[in-house]
């Protein structure tokens, strides 16, 4: 009886890649033929069905709205096959429908479980392929198919239903690895990338496996079952998963050809004919179980080696070109890998074996040793340090990140590396000395005032809430100047000869000034001194100076007009910790009473006038 080709033209005309899919529509027609023809034992089920295998590889590589024409494409070509060497016409397309619409479930559980299409490539992928293929896409369509299989031949529902499940199940996982590999493309890719010698290779794999399973199978001496596995994993292993897959196709090729025959292994303990096909369902069923997930690991692994071979590939061109130091520290801190830029950042031509603190200065140790204690306490997260360094006469800025790196462990999570065991560091040195600069110079300049250059208000404040910190065990000595007069000058000069007046007098200041006489610019007309380590005669002396100073300047107006100046200052020493509204309330007291007096002279606050009335630092800023 002739076949119509009408199905596989239909396919290469309708749908996109058709030459391809109606390729696969052939293969599909033939080995359903085939399982159809040479494993319906008994005139039941076929022993192993491959077609839902082909299509579901067909359908997960195709786009949504395709799959519609796929499916009554192939639901002719399954009908034909059945009517042909099957149940016969009468039962052709109730057994078509059952079995695409069991492909269907399969593409769909596959797609919606690992839309990262990973069956072939990771462990939980592979669970979902046997999970989807060999259990739930079987056992929903086993239903219908054993109640349509039960109306034609002999024996109960349940019996046809659970063959159902193990012929299709034991065929999906047979045939979907190498139908999907050649419906996506891996197949050729893998083959036009592979050497002459490693295509010799498989082929000769597969010889021996085959040689080894006829030799088991074609005798019934021996039980001998237990050979062919080796043969099989060791193609497992050389060969990943086209090896497997052909291997397990030629172990169950001869397997069929022996039961067909009635030849070979003899299985005593099974009676009845159909106990010897479950038999050898679960047979090639544990050897599937043994080889696909083999394959899969190897693959998994060649797949992590590719990506680590990336990535040393990307670090030693980053390290060979980057201006950063890149280190990998082992778990003691010691330097196992330094890319070139680790010698001119730290100033040595080795540095194996030696440790990090060596990029920074001694004096640093601690402060290197603790951000390298806190990134192993937490692997995964990174620890910043940014420390000046003397290269030589000149100073310069490093700022290293660290980042541990836990040790590999299969049953931890990614998520749980939090305390884990590290293995060594990752770290960054970066020189940073142009950003910490303007970084620095931006502070400067936020804490300076424009005009006179002197300290501001904001940097005032700061280093005198500082000392007031520790003022019970440090004294300080607290003044308040405030120039006499000073609005006249601007009324009579104008403002620019005030500002002049402003910039003369901090350069009186800035001529006082010392390591131990902060001094600083309030606002308007109003400046600070904080003296440290002085008595108070000696702080009066100096703020009389001051005073000197002041009068004594030669002050000229834009006009030419000649005029002078004179200041005023309050003096206080603060002795208890007390807020920095309280500190300048002690000095405004005697600077008032300087100023009521005439101007031109120092007041000293009394014993009991010195930080008055202590509050907490919170009420007096809120306040």
């Amino acid at each position: 009886m002739a076949i119509s080709p009408s199905p596989i033209t239909w396919i290469e005309s309708h749908v996109p890649g058709g030459k391809k899919v109606a390729l696969l529509g052939l293969a599909f027609f033939a080995l359903t033929s085939l399982t159809i023809a040479m494993t319906r034992f008994g005139g039941a089920l076929a022993l192993v069905w491959l077609g839902t295998a082909i299509l579901t590889a067909v359908l997960v590589t195709l786009p949504r709205p395709q799959w519609s024409r796929v499916l009554w494409g192939f639901a002719a070509l399954s009908a034909a096959a059945t009517s042909l060497f099957g149940f016969g016409p009468h039962m052709a397309l109730q057994l078509a429908a059952t079995n695409v619409f069991e492909a269907y479930v399969i593409a769909r559980l596959l797609l919606a479980l690992r839309p990262q299409r990973d069956w072939l490539e990771s462990v939980d992928g592979l669970i979902v392929l046997i999970v989807a293929g060999g259990l739930i896409g079987p056992a929903l369509a086993a239903i219908p198919g054993g109640l349509m299989v039960a109306m034609v031949a002999p024996g109960g529902w349940l019996s046809h239903a659970t063959d159902w499940i193990a012929g299709h199940g034991l065929g999906t996982l047979l045939g979907f690895p190498i139908a999907y590999m050649a419906t996506s493309g891996a197949l050729s890719k893998e083959t036009a990338a592979s050497r002459p010698a490693v295509v010799a290779e498989c082929i000769g794999h597969a010889l021996i496996v085959g040689v080894v399973t006829a030799v088991v199978f074609l005798q019934a001496d021996l039980p001998l079952l237990f050979l062919p596995v080796a043969p099989l994993l060791f193609a497992a292993f050389r060969q990943g998963r086209i090896g497997a897959s052909i291997g397990l196709f030629t172990i169950a090729l001869v397997a069929i050809v022996s039961s067909s025959t009635g030849q070979g292994v003899s299985l005593p303990a099974l009676d009845a004919f159909g106990e010897k096909v479950l038999f050898l369902q679960f047979y090639l069923a544990v050897l599937l179980l043994l080889a696909l997930p083999v394959s899969v690991a190897l693959k998994r692994n060649q797949l992590l080696f590719a990506q680590l071979e990336e990535k040393k590939a990307l670090k030693a061109l980053i390290s060979d070109h980057s201006d950063d130091a890149l280190l990998n520290l082992d778990s003691e801190g010691r330097v196992r890998f330094a890319s070139p830029a680790g010698e001119r950042l730290s100033g040595r031509t080795e540095l194996m074996d030696l440790p990090l603190t060596v990029f920074f200065d001694p004096l640093d140790e601690v402060l290197v040793l603790g951000a390298l204690t806190r990134a192993g306490q937490e692997p995964g997260q990174t620890c910043m340090i940014e420390r000046p360094v003397l290269r030589g006469k000149d100073q310069i800025w490093l700022e290293a990140r660290i980042r541990a790196v836990p040790r590999a462990e299969i049953t931890r999570p990614i998520a749980s590396s939090i305390g884990a065991p590290i293995v060594g560091y990752a770290v960054t040195i970066r020189d940073v000395t142009a950003s910490k600069s303007a970084e620095l110079r931006a502070l400067r300049e936020a804490d300076t005032d424009a005009l006179t250059g002197l300290p501001n208000r904001r940097a005032f404040l700061r280093h005198l809430e500082a000392r007031l910190e520790h003022a019970a065990h440090r004294p300080f000595m607290f003044a308040i100047v405030d120039l006499d007069h000073f609005k006249c000058v601007n009324d009579t000069h104008g403002h620019d000869a005030g500002d002049m007046v402003l910039r003369r007098v901090a350069a009186a200041m800035q001529q006082l000034s010392a390591p131990e006489r902060f001094f600083a610019r309030l606002g308007g007309d109003e400046f600070a001194l904080i003296a440290d380590g002085i008595e108070p005669s000696e702080a009066a002396a100096l703020c009389e100076q001051l005073c000197r100073e002041v009068a004594e300047l030669d002050l000229a107006a834009p006009d030419g007009t000649v005029f002078s100046l004179t200041a005023s200052v309050g003096l206080a020493g603060i002795a208890v910790a007390c807020s920095a509204s309280l500190a300048l309330q002690a000095a405004d007291g005697p600077l008032y009473a300087a100023k009521s007096a005439g101007g031109n002279r120092v007041e000293i606050a009394a014993a009991g006038e010195n930080c008055p009335t202590r509050r907490s630092d919170s009420a007096t800023r809120a306040a």
